[in-house]
């Protein structure tokens, strides 16, 4: 199994631990980290760019890591299925992605109902990846 995969099964298993012990806010850091991580490795294994290809595109397009995961795979999803599929992957990807820079970045309490909620989200991002491709 992939390292990266590893990885992201290891965050989102970790978000689940953090939530029963009430740390909310590692546990947005982890829900998000495993959906990440979870669509660098679909880009490597079902469209066939290593990780070095992405890290090639991601310098040569002066984008981020994360925009370019988010532009990828939303792009893909725009030509697999149809514009609503690609618009609803995209809010939900950015969804998460507010609760973790709020959550790493921001001098405010991260509640219950926003560590489920991102838990919540990164299941679906999961799940949807995994079936889809």
């Amino acid at each position: 199994m992939s390292k990266l995969k590893t990885k992201s099964e290891i965050n989102i298993e970790a978000a689940d631990q953090l939530i029963k012990i009430s740390l909310y806010a590692p546990s947005v850091h982890c829900s998000y980290y495993s959906c990440f991580q979870l669509l660098k490795y679909t880009i490597k294994n079902f469209f066939g760019k290593d990780y070095v290809l992405q890290s090639e595109e991601i310098n040569g397009k002066k984008v981020g890591s994360h925009q370019y995961v988010i532009n990828f795979i939303s792009r893909e999803l725009l030509q697999l299925a149809d514009i609503h599929t690609s618009q609803d992957f995209r809010r939900k990807y950015k969804d998460l992605q507010q609760f973790r820079l709020e959550s790493d970045y921001e001098n405010i309490d991260i509640t219950s109902d926003q560590g489920l909620k991102a838990y919540k989200i990164a299941k679906e991002i999961r799940q949807y990846v995994q079936n889809k491709f």
